[in-house]
């Protein structure tokens, strides 16, 4: 029998309770891992606000002190430690726990969890109840140390490790604290193991960085992944009705170098069970796929359901990006929910955030709109409101401008006294404001804290600045029976242009009070950066990598699998979060090159920005720019075709130009060129071309990016010709005057 031994090496010193404590890699190999799990705080807590009274008796309340405590109803509230890594991609693994001695304390009452409550109740309102853990002689848990099943995290096989350093025997009110717990992970490879995985070659960056997040042993000889320069690749499933909305976002999501395939629901399938077999082929065929939006409402692309528990169904559209059968997810999924006048305002709202944003700094300004409940109870035992505040205070230490406290109560601090309402959140959101944060209750329709409504939604004159509303609330994610606050983040316009949000995450069912405070904890530590190599610049990659540090700190429970689960993102997974001013870029390049040229050189002084060729719709290839220069290979041009140079980075404006091809050597000049005005440039009803002094013309076109003629005109007359441009959409063109047998190719915007 061959065997592999993953040892870990859980050492708890000294003698009292304590929050501090951290995971370190002692050695890894293919044969061993040891893993150190220290207590780095030791202190005793004896301050009031660490009890709780119950019956007229003070008990120690660890969901005072701790981050993470037990929640099941009636059993000790005991804290417990969990870390990830990554275990052999094949093989039954199976757990042996040992340890070397323990602290024991007398004379102590512990008190019981109330359950895992959701938010549609305060927990304030509900009493401790002792359950039949309480009447055993024995000690509570009676594991050291448990793991998880296996899980598959794209190209890697992993489980979490569950830490229990904490015992305790009610019946004789006896604590122990083990100093030193070994436990060993051996890997039968004779036996089947569960969730066994054949390992296929990947180029995504993204998830390399999320496999260094997730994992304690990334780095080590069982790490099955190298890191790439190339961004992942997008599908986009749309209701057959609104391809043609969807044609110039996937146009775009191309040019900026993410190779996005449309595709209609006619060639999916019309159940959950299609969709996700179409998704799961797509991605055997195309291992470099991370995004996947879906487009049209619950009765056009229906959202999945895991069945009900209680009276609640869990719906559910992360399932489409769990390729592996367990509830980590291999894609980020997001949906586009409305008929086709909403698909119309998401598409132009997302395409004005990644190409034209609003000037001004209202991207560095934020919203914390939080309740005064869940003291003690919520993650971290902290209330709605001072969660809000922690969150708070790590994004003006990144350089937000401003953090709005509007809590229940009078909470001290910048919160203004009694309850927020529309009266004070209105105009910060019309003012504009790039994070919106949500801790409290709700409904379908509602942020119950602030009176904030679908209504107040609608009514939002926040036109150019558009917040990521990550809501903890209860049903604000619900729309597979109507239309949800979260929809209507999505779907809101003033006058016929965007308003709302970004991206709206909201859950479909009564939510928990604890999980996905730390969802969002993980959220605001991303988009702030509070710790190295945790950088995400899509909302897919905020979002999701902020689910799977949940689901690892909860330890995969029962609680924790249904947050992810309900959770859904309405908006564009792979668009880039911007959290501060934007920025210029300076990109130049050769103006034309040969046919048969096979790599062009891109001078950009933004360094790591990713830049894009596309010819006639086609991707041709991306680099980021290093010291200065992309060089951007391809294989050899046959088409004379003009070339599209796309460069982005979060927070920059992009830039988008031009290369033509032609005979003849590069150059970088117009030399040769006929002059030629063009104005106004960027346009709005109209635009005119004058040639004075020229030949005429022999024809002037206008083609979008994409490469569809939208104007032509032949044998022009006289010295100019004005072009209306009233039904054309905003965007960026091309313009191309034909004169002399020359192309003469100018970049025209229209407003």
């Amino acid at each position: 029998m061959k065997l592999s031994n993953i040892t870990l090496l859980a050492a708890m010193f000294g003698a009292t309770f304590s929050f501090g404590q951290e995971f370190s890699l002692v050695s890894s190999s293919e044969e061993l891992i040891s893993v150190n799990h220290e207590l780095t705080e030791i202190a005793l807590d004896m301050s009031p606000s660490a009890f709780t009274t119950i019956e007229s008796e003070n008990y120690r309340d660890f969901s005072k002190t701790h981050e993470i405590v037990g929640l099941t109803a009636g059993e000790p509230a005991l804290p417990f430690y969990t870390e990830s890594v990554i275990v052999s991609h094949e093989g039954q693994v199976n757990l042996i726990v040992s340890h070397e001695g323990y602290t024991e304390y007398t004379d102590v009452l512990v008190a019981p969890s109330k359950g895992n409550l959701k938010r549609n109740v305060n927990p304030s309102d509900f009493a401790h109840s002792f359950g039949e853990v309480y009447s055993t002689d024995a000690f509570f848990p009676g594991d050291l140390a448990t793991i998880t099943e296996p899980f598959v995290l794209r190209n890697t096989r992993g489980v979490t490790i569950i830490v229990n350093p904490y015992q305790y025997n009610p019946a004789t009110k006896t604590l122990r604290v083990y100093k030193n717990i070994q436990a060993k992970l051996e890997t039968n490879f004779d036996e089947t193991g569960i969730n066994e995985i054949e390992l296929k070659a990947e180029n995504s960056a993204t998830f390399s960085e999320v496999y260094a997040n997730m994992y304690l042993n990334t780095n080590s000889a069982l790490g099955r992944y190298t890191p790439r320069d190339e961004e992942g690749e997008m599908l986009i499933i749309s209701a057959n009705s609104y391809m043609d909305e969807m044609e110039p976002f996937a146009d775009w999501k191309t040019q900026k170098g993410i190779k996005t395939t449309l595709v209609p629901k006619a060639d999916v399938g019309t159940s959950d069970t299609d969709i996700k077999n179409y998704i799961s082929d797509f991605y055997d065929d195309n291992p470099d796929l991370v995004f996947v939006l879906l487009v049209g409402d619950h009765g056009q692309l229906p959202c999945h359901t895991y069945g009900t528990t209680g009276w609640e169904e869990l719906w559910s559209d992360s399932y489409y990006g769990q390729m592996t059968g367990d509830y980590y997810p291999e894609l980020f999924v997001g949906r586009f929910s409305g008929n086709s006048s909403d698909i119309d305002i998401m598409v132009e709202r997302t395409l004005e955030y990644e190409k034209t944003p609003a000037e001004g700094y209202w991207m560095t300004r934020a919203i914390g709109l939080a309740s005064n409940e869940g003291d003690g109870y919520g993650d971290d035992g902290e209330p709605d409101w001072e969660h809000a505040r922690i969150n708070r205070a790590k994004l003006l230490d990144y350089g937000y401008t401003e953090v709005h406290e509007f809590y229940d109560g009078s909470q001290g601090g910048d919160d203004a006294p009694g309850n927020p309402g529309p009266a004070i959140i209105n105009p910060t959101v019309d003012e504009g404001i790039g994070l919106f944060n949500y801790t409290g209750h709700g409904d379908e329709w509602t942020c119950i804290t602030g009176n904030y409504s679908t209504t107040e939604i609608n009514n939002a004159e926040n036109n150019g600045k558009y917040p990521f509303v990550i809501s903890v609330a209860c049903n604000n994610g619900t729309f597979t029976s109507g239309t949800c606050i979260s929809e209507t983040w999505m779907r809101a316009k003033n006058e016929g242009t965007p308003t709302g949000a970004i991206a709206a995450c909201g859950s479909t069912i009564l939510m928990a009070w604890a999980a996905p405070m730390q969802t969002q904890d993980e959220m605001t530590d991303i988009i702030a950066e509070s710790y190295a190599g945790n950088r995400k610049a899509t909302l897919g990659g905020i979002f999701y990598n902020s689910q799977m540090s949940m689901l690892e700190d909860y330890g995969g429970s029962e609680t924790a699998r249904e947050v992810m689960q309900t959770w859904v993102m309405f908006g564009d997974p792979s668009t880039v979060f911007r959290n501060q001013e934007t920025i210029s870029m300076t990109v130049s390049h050769v103006y034309n090159v040969p046919i048969a040229t096979a790599s062009v050189n891109i001078n950009c002084d933004v360094e790591d920005a990713t830049v894009a060729i596309v010819q006639e719709g086609v991707l041709l290839g991306t680099a980021k720019a290093m010291g200065g220069v992309a060089t951007i290979s391809f294989p050899a041009l046959t088409s004379d075709q003009p070339l599209l140079v796309t460069a982005t980075k979060q927070n920059f404006k992009p830039y988008q130009g031009v290369i033509t091809v032609e005979n003849g050597p590069a150059s970088v000049t117009n030399e040769g060129q006929v002059e030629i005005s063009v104005y106004p440039n960027p346009a709005n009803d109209n635009f005119t071309v004058n040639w004075e002094g020229n030949d005429a013309p022999t024809s002037i076109e206008l083609k979008d990016l994409s490469g569809k003629l939208v104007y032509t005109s032949n044998q022009p007359n006289g010295i100019s010709e004005t072009i209306l441009t009233d039904d054309l959409a905003p965007g960026v063109y091309l313009l191309n005057v034909a004169m002399n047998g020359t192309n003469n190719i100018t970049k025209l915007v229209i407003q």
